[in-house]
C-alpha cells in the first residue's frame, strides 16, 4: 500500500497511474484467451453450481486455473448456455424451472481485471427449462428471443414455448405456443423447441426432446412467421435411426449472406439421435422451404450426436459428440460440405467451443466436451443414464487452429469435481458464428 503521509500528492498519483497501467497491460496482454465457463456441481460429489472465469491459453503457467468463481446454491438445476447480446450484455439459459432465464453481470474492476458481480434471474411468465436465445430485428423492432424446453410446465408432455423478450427491459412481449395435442391433424406445431436460426421474417425451431429426457423426443423443425409470432409449417426431419429414437434434431442455422456474402439461403440442421446433418433450401422470392436432404450420414462417417454449429471467417465447424470430433468446411463453399482442414480430435462429448490467439499470436479452438453433464451414478454424476454418460468427459481441449494438433487438456471433474456445462468468450472477444 502508498503511505500516504510519506508521499507527496503528485507522487501518490504517479504510482496510482502505474500500478493501474500495469494491471490494465497485463489484463489486455491475452485476455481473449481467458474464457467464462458454466460450471455443473455434481452432488455426489459435494460441489455447487457456478459461473467462473479461466485461463484457456495452453502457453500460460495459469492454464486451467479458476481466475475467479461466482457459485449459487439457491437451485436444484444449474445454468445452461451463454449468450452475449449485440449491445454485450450477457445472458445465460437454466434448466431450473425457477431460474430457466437470467442476466449475469460481468464488468470489470477498477484494475480492469473482469468480475462477475452476480446473476439475476428474468421473469420468463412462467416459461421453464431455457435452451438457447437469438437476437433478431423485424421490421424494424428488436427482440430477444428463447426456446424453452418445457413450455409452461414441465409436467406437459407435448409442451414448449418460445419467449419474445423486450431486448432492453427483458420483460416478456409474447409468448409462442402451439401444444400438438390441441391442433388439428398437420397443424404446424412447437414441441420441445432448442435450435432457433432466423433469417428476414422466417425463424426456424428445432424439435429436440422433452426437457425430463424421457417423456419424448422430436423429429421435426417448426416455420415461424415474424411478422406475426405465429408457426406456418412443420417439416419432418427424419431418415435412419441408429440408436432406435426419433431423430431429434438440436442445433439449426439458417445460412444467410451475412454469414457468406452471395450465398444461397440454406437451412442446416443437426439430428441428434439420427447422426446426421440435413439441409432445407430456402426460395426468397416466395418465402418457401424445399425438400430437406441428408447432406452428412454419421452412420455411413462413424460419428454420432452432432450438435453445434461455430464458425470463424473462413470456416464452419460442426461439433459431433462421438466419438469427440469437430468436422470443419469452407465457408465459401456452402450450402455444400467441402471439408477445409484436418478434423479436431477432441473427447467424448465435443460440444460448445471459442476461437482465440494464444500470448505468442497461433490461432487455436477450445472445445467442451460433455452433452449435459449427466452420467453413470456409478462415477458420481447426478444421473443414470448410460446413453448420456459416455459423452460426458467433463473436459475442454484446446487444438491448433490450423493444424488440429491438440495443444492441452483440462478436466474439470477431475481438478474441480464439477463437470463443465458450457464455454464462452470474455466479453465476447472470440469470433464465432452461432446460430
Amino acid at each position: 500500500m502508498i503511505n500516504h503521509r510519506n508521499c507527496t500528492f503528485s507522487a501518490v498519483l504517479i504510482s496510482m497511474i502505474l500500478v493501474l497501467t500495469s494491471c490494465s497491460s497485463e489484463q489486455d496482454s491475452n485476455e481473449e484467451s481467458k474464457a467464462i465457463v458454466l460450471l455443473r456441481g455434481l452432488p455426489t460429489l459435494d460441489t455447487n453450481h457456478s459461473i467462473a472465469i479461466v485461463e484457456l491459453d495452453p502457453e500460460s503457467e495459469n492454464f486451467g486455473e479458476i481466475l475467479q468463481e461466482f457459485e449459487f446454491s439457491d437451485y436444484a438445476m444449474p445454468l445452461h448456455h451463454l449468450y452475449y447480446s449485440p449491445t454485450g450484455r450477457l445472458y445465460a439459459t437454466g434448466l431450473d424451472p425457477q431460474c430457466s432465464l437470467a442476466e449475469v453481470d460481468l464488468a470489470r474492476d477498477a484494475s480492469g481485471a473482469p468480475v462477475i458481480n452476480g446473476v439475476e434471474c428474468i421473469d420468463t411468465g412462467g416459461q421453464q427449462v431455457g435452451e438457447d436465445i437469438i437476437w433478431h430485428n423485424v421490421n424494424g423492432s428488436d427482440y430477444m428471443i428463447v426456446s424453452f424446453m418445457a413450455g409452461t410446465g414441465i409436467d406437459q408432455t407435448d409442451g414448449g414455448s418460445i419467449g419474445i423478450f423486450d431486448p432492453q427491459s427483458n420483460a416478456v412481449l409474447r409468448i409462442i405456443e402451439a401444444r400438438k395435442s390441441a391442433l388439428g391433424e398437420g397443424d404446424p406445431y412447437i414441441m420441445y423447441p432448442h435450435g432457433m436460426s432466423a433469417y428476414g421474417d422466417r425463424m426456424v425451431v428445432t424439435s429436440t426432446i422433452h426437457a425430463d429426457l424421457a417423456t419424448g423426443v422430436g423429429n421435426a423443425v417448426t416455420i415461424i412467421d415474424l411478422n406475426t409470432f405465429t408457426p406456418i409449417e412443420t417439416i419432418t426431419i427424419e431418415d435412419a435411426q441408429p440408436v432406435g429414437l426419433p431423430s431429434s434434431p438440436v442445433e439449426v442455422l439458417f445460412l444467410r449472406p451475412s454469414i457468406v456474402a452471395g450465398v444461397e439461403p440454406t437451412v442446416f440442421v443437426n439430428t441428434m439421435f439420427g447422426f446426421e446433418t440435413w439441409k432445407i433450401p430456402y426460395d426468397e422470392s416466395n418465402k418457401s422451404f424445399g425438400e430437406p436432404e441428408v447432406i452428412y450420414s454419421g452412420v455411413d462417417e462413424g460419428t454420432g450426436v452432432p450438435l453445434e454449429f461455430y464458425g470463424n471467417s473462413t470456416e464452419l465447424f460442426i461439433s459431433h459428440a462421438i466419438p469427440g470430433v469437430v468436422k470443419r468446411y469452407q465457408l465459401s463453399s456452402l450450402p455444400e460440405l467441402v471439408s477445409s482442414g484436418p478434423d479436431l480430435e477432441t473427447d467424448l462429448g465435443a460440444h460448445h467451443m471459442i476461437f482465440y490467439d494464444t500470448e505468442s499470436g497461433r490461432q487455436v479452438v477450445a472445445v467442451q466436451n460433455n452433452l449435459l453433464n449427466l452420467g453413470n451414478a456409478a462415477d458420481n454424476d447426478p444421473t443414470d443414464i448410460d446413453f448420456i454418460a459416455k459423452v460426458n468427459d467433463h473436459s475442454i481441449t484446446v487444438h491448433d487452429l490450423e493444424t488440429g494438433e491438440r495443444l492441452a487438456t483440462i478436466n474439470f471433474k477431475d481438478k474441480y469435481d464439477k463437470g463443465i456445462a458450457n464455454v464462452e468468450s470474455l466479453f465476447g472477444s472470440g469470433f464465432v458464428h452461432h446460430h
